[in-house]
């Protein structure tokens, strides 16, 4: 496939060239992608932009050339913005001039590289006095085969085998689907803080020591599934077992080895240093250090009751040497069963822990899907045999109101919350006062004006929506037809009403004091994230992220824009996913604010989770109606409307001298030129100010 063809996919960038100057080598990691790139494109068509693809930060790529030499090295992407696109990869790539030590951009600019050097008994005309080169034209795919599927391959076919540790079992319960077998009482156990458990985290553990085959603990959102693990590691390692502890990313392995640091138990983390959590690197050490006997090797490889690594790690050379007694999957519900069944065969029992009602394994080929490989092994076993699970009920995340949508669509009424201080939490808003400074400049107002929220009639939908008994809203925009329809932009969706109230709701939370880090944006479409990082590049600690994105995520306030917005009532097929629906909902502490069109959501049908949402949001009385003119009543920055160019809020800094904004003059707009055409608020402020406005 071409590269333009896979572009179109969104899996690849064709006919890109390595940005002059950005090639460098990280000595720090002599062994793997240590060679960074910058990508970008020469002659780039109207509204392009790297950052509407599949290929985002952390992606595994392939770098080809566009002359058909492929694989000329692999790595991941380590930064994406509009007009560039930076790589990590393994291999030096020709043509790039390299920064060597001691380079200074005015005094000492040192390169190597590899160039071609000009044929034999060349001429001066010819070489121009120096070897001139073009720039070298390069492919980024996606690398869909670093998913390891040659792994996959060996844990199938070891799982097939007669004479491989755990075979038989294997195929005995997750192809046969036998029942799993439990003892009557589980195995006695002893934890250091154990008054610290809840009643779910007490019945998991137990679960878990009367297991003769397999246990499975559903964790519901915010309910300590981390915290859980490293209970039940503490209860396996105080009997004298061995865990290979286990999941489908480096993040969730580190984050439960994080909780046991303390605990002084030996711990052996396998996998590239890089990309292993700092404060665990410790771990990881060992594995990666050169040993001399064969008895280091054993004390190494043997003598750790706890082997941590993601699922794909299995082939590093300790499996072929060493079972386990228990293997514990985190993340289980989002790993595939093919490459669930390799950490799996390593132990006599084994754990998973996920929920199959938040995100499923990532599956893109649609054969595959209509075969089956989108259920995981977590789902499979918990279907057929409901007896073998374990729920973690009580969560430790949202208040009352916010769980209730869950709750309610989903969870059947199971979910808790852990405290009843959490029940009644709502969101912290320092200086509400504070908001008044985005409505007007009240030194262009006469003097005798009563300061008030808005100039608009009624109350202000701001204040409104940010005060703090308002933990969840739906902000319905068919008040404001026909500018909050979506638009298409090629097959792409965008919503440009959505990403204005969004901003205006982003500003107005900092203008009160909430603080960037607590607050998240969240859209389920790359085209409208696009739009929404635009509009709120300046605030650096703002989270913005697709909703696969923000799973195992958390933030006081969530902001979620759901784009869609026409007559045909059509929601799509990312709206009708009612799990990513549900990890939407779930991510928010405080206040849960989602933005859309009711007509829309209600008429997609009541088979969709997002009608049944709506339904219950009329029932909570949680349905906010935006005022027809809600977007022009209220001065921003972009506002035609605005009275000064200040901000209260402020703003995060870009690094760097080019990135920063020249310092705002502040304009002055006469009373006149304001009011023209707004004969709504030319009557509100003459009543207010008892004719100074006629």
């Amino acid at each position: 496939m071409t590269s333009a063809e896979r572009e179109k996919k969104s899996r690849c960038f064709g006919d890109v060239i390595i940005e002059e100057g950005s090639a460098s080598v990280d000595t720090d990691n002599p062994k793997i992608n240590r060679f960074h790139y910058t990508f970008i494109k020469q002659n780039h068509p109207a509204g392009f932009s790297f950052l509407e693809s599949e290929l985002t930060v952390g992606e595994p790529i392939v770098v080809s050339d566009e002359e058909g030499h492929f694989a000329l090295a692999i790595g991941y992407v380590t930064a994406v913005k509009r007009r560039r696109i930076s790589v990590a990869v393994d291999r030096r790539l020709h043509n790039a001039r390299i920064r060597q030590p001691g380079f200074d951009e005015n005094d000492n600019q040192t390169f190597a590289s590899i160039m071609e050097v000009a044929h034999e008994g060349a001429t001066q005309d010819e070489t121009h006095g120096k070897i001139k080169e073009p720039p070298i034209r390069y492919r980024l795919d996606q690398d869909e085969f670093s998913n390891g599927m040659a792994t996959v391959r060996n844990n199938l076919v070891q799982m097939m085998a007669d004479d491989v540790f755990g075979s038989r079992q294997i195929r005995r319960l997750i192809v046969d689907l036998q029942p799993p077998r439990f003892k009557s009482v589980p195995t006695q156990y002893t934890i250091s803080d154990r008054d610290s458990l809840n009643v779910d985290q007490h019945r998991a553990i137990e679960k878990v020591m009367s297991a003769q085959d397999y246990a499975l603990v559903l964790g519901m959102p915010g309910t300590g599934k981390t915290t859980t693990i490293a209970h039940i590691i503490r209860a396996l390692t105080s009997q004298g077992k061995s865990v290979l502890l286990t999941s489908h990313t480096h993040t969730a392995v580190d984050n439960i080895l994080l909780k046991l640091k303390g605990d002084k138990i030996p711990i052996l983390r396998l996998g590239a240093p890089a990309k292993v959590h700092p404060e665990v690197q410790e771990f990881a050490i060992l594995a990666g250090q050169p040993m001399k006997t064969f008895d280091e090797i054993k004390d190494a490889w043997h003598g750790t009751p706890i082997v941590g690594t993601t699922c794909l790690g299995i082939n590093h050379p300790i499996f072929h040497e060493r079972t386990f007694d228990y293997c514990i999957v985190d993340e289980a519900s989002q790993i595939t069963l093919p490459i669930c069944a390799g950490p799996i065969r390593m132990a006599r029992t084994f754990v998973l822990v996920g929920d199959h009602n938040q995100l499923p394994p990532v599956v893109r080929n649609e054969e595959a899907r209509e075969g089956g490989l989108d259920v995981s092994l977590f789902k499979l076993l918990s279907d057929t045999h409901p007896q073998s699970v374990v729920n973690l009920e009580h969560q430790y995340r949202m208040c009352e109101d916010i769980m209730t949508l869950s709750n309610t669509l989903i969870y059947h009424g199971k979910l808790r919350c852990g405290t009843e201080q959490l029940r009644k939490r709502k969101l912290d808003i320092p200086r509400m006062d504070a908001l008044r400074q985005r409505h007007y400049d009240a030194s262009t107002f006469h003097a005798a004006t009563p300061r008030s929220f808005c100039a608009a009639p009624g109350r202000c939908w701001l204040y409104d929506l940010l005060e703090s008994e308002a933990r969840v809203r739906f902000i319905n925009t068919d008040t404001i037809l026909p500018q909050v329809r979506e638009e298409a932009q090629g097959k792409r969706i965008v919503n440009s009403a959505e990403v204005r109230i969004v901003s205006q709701l982003v500003d107005s939370l900092l203008t009160v004091g909430v603080p960037e880090t607590e607050i998240g944006v969240m859209t389920h479409y790359r085209a409208q994230l696009f739009m929404l990082k635009e509009k709120l590049k300046g605030y650096a600690g703002v989270e913005m992220h697709t909703t696969d994105r923000f799973q195992g995520r958390d933030k006081e306030v969530i902001v979620l824009s759901l784009v869609r917005s026409n007559d045909a009532c059509n929601i799509g097929d990312l709206l009708k996913d009612w799990r990513r629906i549900n990890v939407a909902f779930t991510r928010a502490k405080t206040k849960l604010l989602v933005i859309g069109s009711k007509s829309t959501l209600k008429g997609s049908g009541s088979e969709n989770m997002l009608s049944r949402f709506i339904s219950l949001m009329e029932d909570r009385h949680w349905i906010y109606d935006m005022p027809p003119d809600g977007l022009e009543n209220h001065y921003f920055e972009d506002m035609g409307t605005q009275l000064t160019t200040h901000s209260p809020a402020k703003k995060t800094p870009k690094k760097g001298k080019e990135n920063r904004r020249p310092t705002p003059r502040k304009a002055r707009i006469s009373d006149k030129a304001l009011l023209k055409g707004k004969l709504i608020t030319r009557d509100i402020l003459n009543e207010m100010t008892n004719g100074a406005y006629s």
